[in-house]
């Protein structure tokens, strides 16, 4: 099983320095991988509810930065040699795709094939609207843009023909260094997103789901992918989880990675028992001695009691 972190990426910690030393101490502890999250801005939310509670203020620390995840993943690709840096997750149907496929492509070139797409359709139907984006057909948008940048990612001359992007006998340069394209990982929990795992990706990639829903969804995912026409078991399943150090094992209420490092060693290893094969885990809170100190007791006090 592999292990990432996420990368503090937003509020006052989220500085270039605390990703120099994020990512250089992820290094030395052999953390196979670091993520970066992504929002282009943040207007009030009235109709979501995902994340923040309709009506209610935005936390102090969305109101003060929030990173743009290649621009950060570039900066640390000429840091590090050895880590996997990915996007967990951009929203696609927000971005112009052939902009997209051009920063997917030169952050794998600056990282030596390091990266991996990660990707969704939102949930943040205010931040589509002040972007100009059609929140409604976001799925089929998105459907159609990995198409089109997986052709961009080929051979020159590009042309491509959809109901909503096109491009006509161009040339699309550079290309990524890993062939045919960077590893992509989507992430959402509906029907329509297991579908679009098992079309396009290497990995399924599910935030915060119990067991046995992961373990249900396990059983679709394998049926979408033989749909596809693809080999079983060719789609991974990357979970991504909260890890919270506590005197205490997890309460009712608490995902069950919270906890001393033998429960979260246990609620790992029933992760990987549902099928997982990668574990992104979010700090909580989000600041810097946080990030340091957790991967540090990840690494000397959980690693160890995890089967090999």
């Amino acid at each position: 099983m592999k292990f990432g972190f996420s990368l503090v990426v937003r509020g006052n910690d989220a500085t270039p320095d605390a990703f120099a030393q994020i990512a250089q101490r992820a290094e030395a502890l052999d953390i196979d991988s670091l993520w970066c999250s992504a929002h282009v801005i943040l207007p009030p939310q009235v109709k979501s509810g995902y994340v923040l509670i309709p009506g209610r203020k935005h936390p102090e620390h969305w109101k003060e930065r929030y990173w743009e995840p290649f621009t950060v993943l570039s900066f640390l690709a000429g840091l590090t040699r050895k880590l996997t840096l990915g996007t967990s997750v951009v929203i696609v149907p927000m971005h112009n795709p052939i902009e997209l496929a051009k920063q997917v492509a030169e952050v794998d070139q600056l990282s030596g094939g390091r990266f991996v797409f990660g990707i969704g359709v939102g949930w943040f139907e205010e931040e589509f609207e002040v972007l100009g984006q059609n929140f409604r057909n976001r799925g089929a948008r998105t459907d159609e843009a990995m198409d089109l940048m997986k052709v961009l990612w080929g051979d020159d001359p590009v042309s491509f023909e959809g109901r909503h992007y096109r491009v006509e006998n161009a040339c699309f340069a550079p290309k990524p260094l890993q062939k045919p394209s960077p590893p992509i990982w989507v992430a959402g929990g509906s029907r329509a997103a297991l579908k679009r795992a098992a079309r396009i990706a290497d990995a399924w990639h599910p935030v915060r789901p119990t067991f046995e829903y992961l373990q249900e969804a396990r059983a679709d995912l394998d049926l979408y992918v033989e749909e596809a026409g693809r080999e079983p078991g060719s789609v991974a399943i990357a979970v991504k989880l909260p890890i919270v150090f506590q005197n205490g094992p997890p309460r009712s209420d608490e995902p069950p990675t919270h906890g001393r490092p033998v429960d979260i060693a246990e609620a790992i290893e029933r992760y990987r028992e549902a099928g997982a094969s990668h574990l992104v885990m979010d700090f909580v809170p989000e600041t810097l001695a946080t990030a340091l100190d957790t991967m540090e007791r990840f690494a000397q006090e959980v690693r160890p009691l995890l089967s090999p």
